[in-house]
């Protein structure tokens, strides 16, 4: 969770703790005044807790958390005791911390909460001089029971979604909506994630050749289509723990572990599945590609790639179609 966001629910947790003292007033809770003290302790230890958080953030959030948790329902069964008891006006006051918590901690903290506050208002039943039956709200305690479950499972169902979303969000982010593999960004990302590993890794960019006449004489969506299906190649041909991504364009990446031997045999690999592409949807097109190893060729990832793509582009203006410049041409 981020600071301000940790920041706000502790805010808005004060603010609860006050409320619970104006309301305290308006229902003259000092006429009892055993329960008066222990509102005031509870909701006291309530406030001050959420404010302890509010100084050291997140770093101590599960246990301001189950302070917050023990002095809330500390605070809350007093008010409620102290007003009618569980038949009375605020007993709905128990759904509160099953949002609040919900929300902040999970499903599973929400129906913990459902869970204990449940427990604490049968308690309240059991011991309550009307019974469990009552003929001013009958169904009261029963319907907030009912509610607060029932809140838990929407709060769940709320939960569930938002992480779904995140998790489309971010697989949006990280790949190419085209071909599914991973683009530009996360390329660099993992790049700069081998490179701090320092251990030897290579990087091949690829180019397909004669793929703008593919475009000109059938159309860009049969481009798009061999796209995808190169994509598809190669993420069958690299190796397990080899990353395969969209460059750009008709550009794609790979990072292999190992040195420059290593990265050879890869592209020759490519080469192939991409003639099988070729053949079997009867275009013309072929492969050209450059080596870089890191960090005999770059020691930094910006370096790596600028040698990466000079090879390339190399390879292409000697017209080494279907040959990859290992260093070795030029």
């Amino acid at each position: 969770m981020s600071e301000d966001i940790w920041h706000a629910l502790g805010r808005l947790r004060i603010g609860l703790g006050a409320s619970l003292v104006l309301l305290a007033l308006v229902f003259r809770v000092q006429d009892n005044l055993s329960l008066c003290a222990l509102l005031v302790f509870f909701t006291v230890g309530f406030v001050g807790v959420n404010t302890a958080g509010l100084v050291c953030s997140s770093r101590c959030a599960r246990l301001v958390e189950f302070g917050s948790m023990v002095f809330g329902l500390g605070a809350i069964s007093c008010l409620v005791l102290a007003t009618g008891g569980p038949h009375g006006p605020l007993s709905s006051l128990f759904l509160i911390p099953i949002l609040t918590y919900g929300f902040r901690s999970g499903p599973r903290v929400a129906y913990l909460s459902a869970a204990v506050n449940s427990m604490a208002l049968v308690v309240m039943l059991a011991h309550s001089p009307e019974g469990s039956f009552s003929t001013r709200h009958p169904l009261g305690p029963f319907v907030v029971i009912g509610l607060m479950w029932l809140e838990a499972y929407a709060v769940d169902m709320v939960v569930r979604h938002i992480v779904l979303q995140r998790e489309e969000l971010m697989q949006l982010a990280q790949q190419d909506p085209l071909t599914g593999l991973l683009n530009r960004r996360s390329l660099y990302q993992l790049l700069s994630h081998l490179i701090t590993k320092e251990r030897e890794f290579a990087v091949i960019l690829v180019d397909l050749d004669r793929f703008k006449a593919v475009n000109d004489e059938h159309g860009h969506l049969f481009g798009d289509e061999v796209l995808r299906r190169v994509a598809e190649a190669m993420q069958c041909t690299v190796r397990e723990g080899d990353v395969a991504a969209r460059y750009g364009g008709d550009e794609f990446a790979v990072a292999v572990r190992g040195g420059r031997g290593e990265g050879e045999r890869v592209m020759l690999r490519l080469q192939e599945a991409v003639a099988t592409v070729s053949r079997d949807m009867r275009v013309d097109v072929g492969l050209s590609g450059g080596v870089a190893v890191w960090p005999s060729d770059g020691a930094t990832l910006e370096e790596l790639l600028q040698e990466a793509d000079r090879r390339l582009y190399r390879a292409k203006e000697l017209k080494c179609r279907n040959q990859a410049d290992l260093g070795i041409v030029g």
